[in-house]
């Protein structure tokens, strides 16, 4: 590959790292006004967290087929230090938040129609964060409050989601052994 071309795939990827530090801030504050109001936290405040989350990892998957296509670019290391110094950061964020806002919401005593398609959600994300918590790479720069974070999260949220109202699905036929009603 000639020179002209790495350098054009590092500047791709100093800019997807400057999009990913970016959507790292947001995340901190919307986390630290989740955090700010945990008592009155519901759902719909929840959701534009969610949101960037699943921006930030959209983000994180585009900037990391880039960095693998670099080859053995001089800055390759340093670009892919700092990418999973954002990685661990929203790690961190994410099974932080998680917690407290789960804490908050199995405290309810009652949630919105399709809480548990939510809450369903974001099993697959805890399940997502603790599959990078068993990565080596991971592992050296979070303590073991991660994993028991993450753990303590998973169980509420399984909790929350055996009692959290689905969406209601009008599709469905009626079964067989329903009684007929009088006419």
């Amino acid at each position: 590959m000639n020179s002209s071309t790495q350098r054009q795939k590092v500047k791709e990827v100093e800019h997807f790292l400057s999009q990913l530090e970016k959507r790292g801030r947001i995340l901190v504050s919307i986390a630290a006004e989740l955090e700010a109001l945990a008592d009155t936290t519901d759902v719909t405040r929840y959701r534009p967290f969610r949101e960037q989350v699943d921006n930030f990892k959209a983000l994180s998957l585009i900037l990391s087929e880039r960095l693998a296509a670099l080859d053995a670019h001089p800055r390759k290391d340093e670009l892919e230090t700092q990418f999973h110094k954002l990685q661990v950061l929203m790690l961190r964020l994410v099974i932080k938040t998680s917690l407290k806002f789960f804490f908050v919401m199995s405290a309810k005593a009652f949630l919105p129609l399709g809480s548990r398609e939510l809450f369903q959600s974001e099993l697959r994300t805890l399940y997502e964060a603790e599959k990078m918590l068993s990565d080596p790479r991971f592992k050296s720069d979070l303590d073991a409050s991660a994993q028991d974070d993450l753990d303590m999260a998973r169980d509420i949220l399984e909790e929350i989601i055996q009692h959290a109202p689905a969406l209601l699905n009008f599709d469905k036929k009626p079964t067989a052994n329903k009684r007929k009603r009088f006419r």
